[in-house]
């Protein structure tokens, strides 16, 4: 027996290994050098004259099986001593609306309300600009004029007009009265080529000149008719 010492500080047979085994197998080395009397034993008995470098078997890896997910209750922060809470539960508290924001349709009348219309106040019926001939309806409360979609009164063909909030509109079904006020635009408006200022009292046949469109103004509600009226009738 040749016996030799690996630079690792291992002992082994040089006449039957030509590298240290151990370093081999520590190491990883999977092509280690075996003797050739272990080779013969390896395949049937075969014979053979000289060491034959071979892979080394690897070692069997155990098998690593994904788990399959589980739809386990939550633990969710505890408040107050509520615990763990479960996972419909987690599921309920994340899409709850704030209090604040579940309230997002429009505002309605007073008419409205009941009988699901929004019945007309009164209307502006063009006589000059881009709309000649076109009627706008005015409902109760506040009526923005501007271009935007988004105005109860939208004139979209005069660009000389704001986009939001040139001028209102404003019927107050209390009193009955139509008033004529500045909206949040630096332009000015006119009733009967008189700038308003300050918010002003509008009768039929009023002219509203807003940019370059003029409108002429019809109540539907005032002394002689309101749409209270039939509300209270139809309470009794």
């Amino acid at each position: 027996m040749n016996l030799k010492r690996c630079d690792n500080g291992h002992f082994f047979d040089g006449e039957k290994f030509q590298s240290c085994p151990h370093c081999a197998a520590i190491g990883g080395d999977t092509n280690a050098t075996m003797p050739y009397t272990d080779m013969g034993n390896a395949y049937g008995g075969m014979e053979m004259t000289e060491p034959v470098t071979m892979p080394m078997p690897q070692q069997a890896q155990p098998q690593m099986t994904a788990p399959t997910p589980q739809m386990a209750p939550q633990q969710m922060p505890s408040s107050g001593g509520m615990g763990a809470m479960s996972l419909q539960d987690a599921v309920n508290q994340a899409i709850t609306v704030p209090t604040e924001m579940q309230d997002e349709e429009k505002t309605i009348s007073i008419y409205q309300a009941k009988a699901g219309i929004d019945p007309v106040a009164g209307w502006l019926v063009c006589i000059e600009g881009q709309d000649f001939g076109g009627s706008f309806t005015i409902k109760s409360g506040r009526n923005f004029i501007g271009r935007a979609g988004g105005m109860d009164i939208v004139l979209r063909g005069d660009n000389s007009i704001s986009r939001e909030k040139h001028a209102v509109i404003l019927y107050e079904p209390k009193r009955r009265e139509f008033i004529a006020q500045a909206g949040e635009s630096r332009e000015l408006f006119y009733v009967n080529d008189e700038v308003v200022l300050n918010p002003v009292k509008m009768k039929r046949g009023d002219i509203f000149t807003i940019g370059n469109t003029r409108l002429m103004f019809f109540p539907c509600c005032g002394e002689d008719f309101c749409w209270e009226d039939f509300k209270k009738e139809e309470e009794r």
